[in-house]
């Protein structure tokens, strides 16, 4: 019994210590949280390079991969940046759990916190990397919806996606039944070829190369025969490669005779067959090729993807059709997988390295000789797919998502361009003007800024600067339509008529100081006077805010979105001050001068509107007219500009005038314009002493 006992012992001691050499055994690059979404698993292996995943086991066996998205794909979100993120898929396809790795997203940084952004990412451990999921959305036969985050719906739109294409690509790499849905299907034609006639309609492609072609990719004049040398060869030809895309039967049963049938025989459903053979000195596999293997001296590149290619070993001694491979001196078949997500109908790239070295793992040099492939039209097509599932272009899913804020936007901003127009015209009706200025501007606070978070602010302009060094992508700019289309109508207004549509008219917190100046006038709150000289050199501090904010965007971005919430745009409309007290404080504080001193924060601090002002600087069109009585002696308008943006003199500044129209509704009023009304009574005058003198001469 005691023997018994022993042996169990001992057994169960070798038991524990087997199984923690595989069960604890970690990679040295092993990224953190991975055990947080597999939580059963006992190991983690090395990351792989192709496809970039780590392998996650449950006591040896085989659970699933866990990756970085940013391996994979990298949708730029709302800052500009990718969101990266470790997500888990096992071996059915089904995610096991998603965590946040890193993001710039400021709407989170400086905004909600992250702990939204945490919590939106956990709905998707249990989904399918097949599922149709939506944001934001409810659940149909068509698709699976999950909660989005309110104001930031950009993000989370652009973070879905990633999860899906990246988990979706993996799963097409790793897992079998996963293939892409927009594969071709070779059509089932067939009519005897020769060889010759198979490359005149371009079934087959070749590519060759001379020893002059290799002397010059290498710079190397004697390479050549280095390369003879190191592969024991002496032939003058150097390579002439010939390959083709075997599943066609108009291909393959040409080039293959009877044994087209046993090659569709050996692959499994999915899998595609490349043929390829060889002449000349230099070969497509070494003479050390193990069959059955990946070859060292091919790749196949698919939408920047790399396909995997292995040797099906379908003939030991080549017995097939002599005549279509005369001469060739190395010959394979090489197996594509179903889950690599190749595509037929979609052009390839076949690649050839050459290299030389006698140890090939030190001091081998080597170059690749790519050549692009298409399989003719005329073999192949796509089947029709179900509209309910044809995936749009992120941006155009937003923008049909909010269509009905696009239509209103629109509308809005044709009405505000006949305003412009027509300024003149409906200045003239000082009641009716003032009705319509106030109507737009309740509209612009409460549309544009709460409802459909169209606040435009200095934030948005950092990605352009960066797009100077790094490349533009208009879909960076699209994920908004709102912002885009704002920021568009802006752009082109800034050339045109200045930096006053905007400021007066589409700015949500202008729209609210201006306000809160209207209610001050009527609760007769006493203003701040500041004088003029004064005025002028506080204009200045809002461009060197702007400088600052601009110069630190370009060395530390995420310290440039910090230092914006100069900016209370945030707290005001993004959040509605559901924020930590500071911000509060500070918004509240901006809001509370703007009663003391009319439009403080526009006048004086704003980013933005000095960004504006120096992109419009010299707009050609100035509607605003003026009267040579105009600051001498008539100072009327230069006291009823609120922001000060008329001069003593009585010009216009239009660098900092936000054309409310104020001016020119006093201008064209005859009854409010000083020299309209001296007029007006110089004209009645003479016509009263007109009718005296004509009295006069009649008695």
């Amino acid at each position: 019994m005691n023997r018994l006992t022993l042996c169990k012992t001992i057994l169960l001691i070798s038991l524990f210590f087997m199984v923690p050499t595989t069960s604890l055994a970690l990679s040295t690059d092993s990224p953190d949280g991975w055990n947080e979404i597999f939580p059963h698993a006992t190991s983690i292996g090395e990351k792989e390079s192709s496809p970039p995943v780590w392998p996650i086991y449950q006591v040896g066996n085989l659970v699933g991969y866990l990756f970085h998205s940013q391996d994979v794909v990298a949708l730029p979100a709302f800052s500009g940046e990718p969101v990266d993120m470790l997500i888990g898929i096992d071996l059915e396809g089904k995610l096991a759990g998603v965590l946040v790795v890193e993001h710039q997203e400021p709407i989170f940084l400086h905004g909600f916190g992250e702990q939204p952004l945490f919590d939106f990412v956990k709905q998707y451990a249990g989904l399918s990397v097949l599922d149709s999921i939506k944001v934001g959305k409810t659940s149909n036969s068509t698709h699976v919806a999950i909660d989005g985050i309110t104001k930031a719906t950009v993000s989370v739109v652009v973070i879905n996606e990633s999860v899906l294409l990246s988990s979706l690509a993996i799963a097409r790499k790793t897992l079998d039944g996963f293939t892409s849905n927009a594969v071709a299907d070779i059509l089932n034609t067939y009519e005897p070829l020769d060889i010759k006639a198979l490359e005149k309609r371009n079934y087959l492609t070749k590519l060759t190369l001379t020893n002059s072609d290799v002397a010059q990719a290498f710079d190397d004049d004697n390479i050549v025969e280095k390369i003879a040398v190191t592969n024991k060869i002496n032939k003058s030809t150097f390579v002439d490669l010939h390959f083709a895309y075997l599943n066609s039967p108009m291909i393959g049963k040409n080039l293959l005779g009877n044994d087209y049938k046993l090659l569709m025989q050996r692959l499994n459903e999915g899998e595609h067959a490349i043929g390829i053979w060889s002449y000349g000195a230099y070969h497509h596999v070494d003479k050390d090729f193990i069959p059955a293997s990946i070859p060292d001296r091919l790749s196949i590149l698919q939408n920047d993807v790399p396909i995997e290619i292995r040797d099906l070993n379908f003939y030991d001694l080549y017995e097939g059709k002599k005549e279509a491979y005369r001469g060739a001196e190395a010959l394979n078949i090489y197996r594509i997988k179903s889950h690599s997500g190749f595509d037929p109908g979609s052009p390839w790239t076949l690649s050839l390295t050459v290299s030389y070295g006698n140890n090939p793992w030190l001091n081998q040099v080597s170059s690749v000789f790519p050549i692009d492939y298409q399989l003719p039209k005329s073999l192949y097509s796509y089947p029709e797919l179900d509209n309910n599932n044809t995936s749009l272009p992120l941006w155009l899913e937003l923008w049909h998502n909010r269509s009905s804020e696009i239509t209103i936007l629109v509308l809005s901003l044709l009405i505000l361009t006949f305003l412009f127009i027509y300024q003149h015209q409906l200045s003239q009706r000082f009641t009716l003007f003032h009705r319509v200025r106030w109507i737009f501007l309740i509209y612009t606070i409460v549309f544009i800024g709460w409802y459909a978070q169209g606040q435009l602010s200095v934030v948005n302009i950092f990605p352009i600067l960066h797009s100077l060094f790094n490349g533009f992508d208009i879909q960076t700019y699209l994920m908004d339509p709102i912002i885009f289309i704002l920021w568009s109508y802006v752009f082109i207004s800034l050339f045109l008529v200045g930096r006053g549509l905007f400021c007066g008219w589409l700015c949500p917190f202008g729209a609210l100081q201006e306000m809160l100046g209207w209610l001050a006038k009527k609760w007769r709150i006493r203003q701040l006077k500041i004088t003029y000289p004064l005025h002028k050199k506080l204009q200045l501090v809002k461009y060197g805010v702007l400088l600052f904010l601009v110069g630190l965007s370009l060395y530390a971005n995420v310290m440039a979105e910090v230092m914006a919430e100069v900016e209370p745009f945030k707290t005001t409309f993004t959040l509605m001050f559901v924020r930590t007290w500071p911000f509060v404080i500070y918004a509240i504080v901006i809001l509370g001068l703007g009663l003391y001193i009319n439009k403080f924060y526009c006048r004086y601090l704003c980013p933005l509107g000095a960004g504006l002002s120096l992109l419009g600087r010299f707009h050609p069109i100035k509607w605003l007219s003026r009267r040579k009585e105009c600051g001498s002696p008539c100072t009327l308008c230069h006291h009823k500009c609120d922001i000060k943006a008329i001069t003593p003199s009585g010009s216009i500044d239009y660098n900092e005038c936000v054309q409310c129209f104020e001016c020119i509704a006093y201008y064209n009023n005859a009854s409010l314009c000083p020299p309209q009304k001296q007029e007006k009574k110089r004209l009645e005058k003479l016509n009263l002493s007109t009718e005296q003198i004509e009295i006069k001469c009649v008695s």
